[in-house]
């Protein structure tokens, strides 16, 4: 039976393409308690693995049984290639397993989802219409300063052959300008970044970053979508580790069909 309680997020770009399903999952509609409550899909956010793996078939279930592909994130730049003839498609894609290390995944295949998990990071989507390439990024503010966004457009370009002005993406919700507070920004973040400081205090307007960073790949701005929802903001709807330490991570999913 469905969770009626299930709430989703969508891009009106990604939204009106008949190829692709996607979704930004709120906290709401899970099986998990307490500081987890309730959809925590985060194997190692310290909730019970049970209700993470029901969790899990909860948003399978949502998104129409198709094999969900979880990534062990490591706030680095690793991206996953998945081409529809690599020979580790024997791979089961487990609901309570992190196929890949790597916080970024690229793929040509349809009926697959790609997973991010995020609590105050954002997942970046992108969408090549073109070449019927699909990409899904986990860029906390570790992946903004090494440019995670940024290389997998290079990755589309050099495995796929995609250009960059034929690209959509897709910012989900995350810290906001308004939070995102870095008082030791100048031993975290480099010079070049500098740019992306709010005026009147030491905060970061990494939404704008990540634009920015796609837009010096080729992706045009008119393609660009920030669904522009601070995390922090918004613990009532979404995660937020910054503003609750210990907390679930909520679900961003894309797949092409």
């Amino acid at each position: 039976m469905e969770n009626t309680d299930i709430k989703i997020y969508e891009f009106e770009h990604l939204k009106k393409d008949a190829h692709i399903v996607h979704g930004i999952f709120t906290r709401a509609g899970g099986t998990s308690k307490g500081v987890f409550d309730s959809l925590n899909i985060g194997i190692n956010s310290g909730d019970e693995h049970l209700a993470i793996a029901n969790n899990r078939k909860l948003i399978i279930r949502k998104m129409g049984m198709k094999p969900l592909v979880f990534l062990n994130q490591t706030h680095g730049d690793e991206i996953k290639v998945l081409k529809q003839d690599d020979n580790d498609l024997s791979v089961t894609f487990e609901p309570g397993k992190e196929t890949y290390t790597a916080d970024g995944i690229i793929t040509d295949m349809k009926n697959v989802f790609l997973v991010i998990q995020v609590a105050d990071c954002q997942s970046v989507m992108l969408y090549d219409p073109e070449k019927m390439i699909i990409a899904n990024i986990h860029s906390g503010w570790r992946g903004s300063v090494k440019n995670i966004i940024g290389k997998c457009v290079d990755k589309m370009i050099s495995e796929f052959g995609c250009r960059p002005e034929t690209i959509v993406a897709g910012i989900s919700p995350s810290l906001g300008p308004c939070c995102s507070e870095f008082i030791n920004y100048k031993d975290e973040i480099p010079q070049h970044l500098w740019k992306y400081k709010t005026k009147d205090k030491d905060n970061f307007n990494f939404w704008r970053m990540s634009t920015g960073q796609l837009m010096e790949k080729g992706v045009k701005e008119e393609h660009i979508q920030n669904m522009e929802i601070c995390t922090k903001c918004h613990t009532n709807i979404f995660y937020s580790y910054r503003k609750e330490k210990t907390t679930g991570r909520f679900a961003c999913v894309i797949s092409m069909v």
